[in-house]
């Protein structure tokens, strides 16, 4: 569920680290335009609410004026310079809202919604005000949903996604190549379809000359695989792991791993940065990702990543399901000291892809095209495909 965190660093230090202020103005005349999502920061499910607010802080860094419209205290009407529309409801009922969206949306040009609460009331808002709808896909689980909420609730859950897929959004923007191909196989490829891999605060991240121990860091739930790397601890009690996490199963996680297994609870960003600097190896079995801004951060801190995450890294790729592939792929890398410091060489250049720079210019070339500003040019690469790492 919602739990409410201090993200740390998403004040003036967010802009500072990162370059906000000073990004150049886009060449773009300036857009009004309304970002919907169901959470909004301070309010913290994962990392879609990292990815929204520094979609609208770089937007309005390049000139465009934006407007949030999201869930929680009306009261708060701002955040860090965005402003905020929230509206007192849970984020299931936010799907009803299309009206105080579309009141929201009124004197814009277009609206950027993302999964999964707030596509259905921002596309109907679009269709009432005859305004384009671009669609974020920050998560997409699939089958997986039967799996994290049983297979009655999950296979709702599961129709629900596919439903918001096939609504005839102006542009649906995914993450990752891995990303993309799961929606294909719920609705036919769309040409219009585009791959805009997201930015991470690169300056914070960076490898300290001592680094140790196996890391995981996510959200405790079935979905992330942390039953598996509670079990790999288990098997491996030579190699120290940490756990960094956060969920309604904390509690238990932590009291039922093993003696050599750390579990912390995530504060923020900048407190990870700090800890994935001292791993040497970053473990990430998730059955359903649509990216995983996590890896990118221990990608950028150093680590060498054994994971099943939809992006290029250098490690061992795994299957989260092949528990014997994993304990091999880590025994391997662990006793390799040299081979696991040149995968995390190796990792820290590939990182640097993903900055916020690289997401904003395709991204406001969508913006172009949906308005037609343009002829605009074709979209640039943003997410080469990736290779099977060595």
């Amino acid at each position: 569920g919602t739990r409410r965190v201090r993200l740390v660093g998403i004040a003036a230090g967010l802009a500072a680290r990162q370059g906000v202020p000073a990004v150049t103005k886009s060449a773009t005349p300036g857009l009004k335009i309304a970002l919907v999502h169901e959470r909004f920061a301070p309010d913290y499910g994962g990392g879609g609410e990292y990815v929204v607010l520094q979609i609208a802080l770089h937007l309005i860094a390049l000139g465009h004026r934006v407007r949030v419209v999201t869930t929680g205290d009306p009261a708060h009407d701002s955040f860090e310079g965005v402003p905020l529309k929230r509206l007192p409801v849970s984020r299931y009922r936010f799907n009803l809202q299309w009206r105080a969206v579309a009141a929201e949306a009124a004197d814009t040009d277009l609206i950027h919604c993302f999964s999964y609460h707030a596509a259905w009331p921002a596309f109907r808002a679009g269709r009432r005000l005859g305004k384009p709808v671009v669609f974020g896909a920050l998560a997409l689980f699939g089958e997986t949903w039967r799996e994290m909420r049983g297979p009655v609730v999950g296979r709702c859950f599961q129709a629900f996604e596919a439903f918001l897929l096939r609504l005839p959004f102006a542009r649906q923007l995914f993450l990752s190549p891995g990303s993309l191909r799961l929606a294909h196989t719920l609705r036919p490829a769309r040409a219009s379809d585009a791959i805009i891999a997201p930015g991470i605060s690169l300056q914070d991240y960076r490898p300290q000359e001592h680094k140790d121990a196996v890391l995981f860091s996510g959200k405790l739930e079935a979905r992330k695989g942390v039953r598996a790397v509670q079990e790999l601890a288990r098997q491996l009690p030579h190699i120290p792991f940490l756990v960094v996490g956060w969920g309604d199963d904390f509690e238990e996680v932590a009291a039922s791993s093993p003696s050599n297994m750390t579990v912390q609870r995530f504060t923020d960003r900048q407190a990870l940065a700090r800890i994935l600097g001292a791993g040497r190896i970053f473990l990430f079995p998730t059955k359903a990702e649509t990216f995983g801004l996590v890896v990118a951060e221990a990608m950028a801190s150093g680590c060498a990543v054994v994971s099943s995450a939809p992006i290029e890294f250098e490690g061992a790729r795994i299957d989260p399901e092949d528990l014997p592939g994993i304990k091999h792929a880590i025994q391997a890398l662990w006793a390799d000291p040299q081979r696991c410091h040149a995968c995390g060489v190796r990792n820290i250049a590939l990182a640097q892809a993903f900055s916020w720079e690289h997401h904003m210019r395709p991204l406001e070339t969508v913006y172009r095209e949906v308005l037609g500003h343009s002829p605009a040019p074709s979209l640039p690469p943003a997410f080469p495909e990736s290779r099977k790492p060595t």
